[in-house]
């Protein structure tokens, strides 16, 4: 973990299994359809989609 870590939501973290993870606690889709735009990570960015898919239904 980065010290600048310590200061960010989990779902900005550098680590992609934090931010996985925070992925599937979220709520907020207009937060997931950016995390799906913008993370570096494939697994994140797929975390994202099956989110928002649970969302909907």
């Amino acid at each position: 973990m980065k010290f600048r870590d310590l200061f960010l939501p989990k779902i900005a973290r550098s680590d992609p299994k934090v931010r996985q993870e925070a992925v599937k606690a979220e709520s907020n889709k207009e937060l997931l359809k950016q995390v799906i735009k913008k993370d570096s990570h494939p697994e994140v960015r797929e975390a994202a989609r099956n989110r928002i898919k649970e969302l909907s239904t």
